[in-house]
């Protein structure tokens, strides 16, 4: 009876030296420049500009936050006693949306001063736009506020009156408050303090419409824009 051998089995042929090594080094080097390149946005928070210098006191996005905080405080007034004494739903509903957004806004100019190391107050209002800047008024009020007779007179109206006081009011607020965030977009240093000067444009640009055809539903019109 004649043996039968098995056949030998087929070498496995080994990895080609040092191939694992290799594709581990560039796993290694990939991460350590992404790693790099993280480390040095951060650093320099600017997102690859290479300068991590923050506004001055007398930059355009200082002067821009304090003095909007101002404008909108009082927007913040008006619309939160609308909302709440109006009973016209879309006035209401309006006066709802300016009073949050303004006041989510004002916040976050703040903010901005507080991370800045800067105060809050503004030593010479508008100034920051140097001399394309609508005048102050008489009374110390930047363009487009309310005087404290208008704010105290909206405060004693109900009804329509109420409404078309309000309306005429906020439209010339807004008037007044587009043409310093056209600056604020427009000269910035901050690419985020141009972002939203360039939303606060847009939307009350839109509001500003919105409330025009509200005042012509209620028979009456705006008044004259800040000069």
């Amino acid at each position: 009876m004649t043996a039968t051998l098995d056949a030998p089995k087929a070498a496995v042929a080994p990895s080609p030296p040092g191939r694992l090594r290799v594709m581990l080094l560039a796993v290694i080097a990939v991460a350590v420049l992404v790693i790099a390149a993280g480390v040095g946005w951060l650093v320099r928070g600017d997102g690859g500009a290479g300068s991590n210098a923050m506004p001055t006191a007398s930059s355009v996005d200082a002067g821009f936050a304090r003095d909007m905080a101002t404008h909108h405080t009082q927007a913040v007034t008006m619309a939160g006693y609308e909302r709440d004494n109006t009973t016209n739903p879309a006035l209401k509903n309006l006066a709802f949306d300016i009073e949050t957004s303004q006041e989510s806004q004002v916040g976050e100019f703040q903010g901005w001063l507080d991370t800045w190391g800067l105060s809050r107050n503004s030593p010479d209002p508008m100034s920051w736009m140097g001399s394309s800047h609508m005048a102050m008024g008489s009374d110390g009020l930047m363009p487009g506020m309310a005087t404290p007779a208008q704010m105290s007179k909206l405060e004693t109206l109900h009804g329509k009156a109420l409404d078309v006081f309000f309306l005429q009011l906020m439209i010339r607020h807004h008037q007044g408050g587009i043409p310093m965030a056209q600056y604020a977009e427009e000269h910035a240093s901050e690419p985020y303090v141009r972002t939203v000067a360039g939303h606060i444009v847009a939307g009350q640009s839109a509001e500003i419409i919105e409330m025009e055809q509200l005042l012509r539903q209620l028979g009456s019109s705006p008044l004259s824009p800040p000069s």
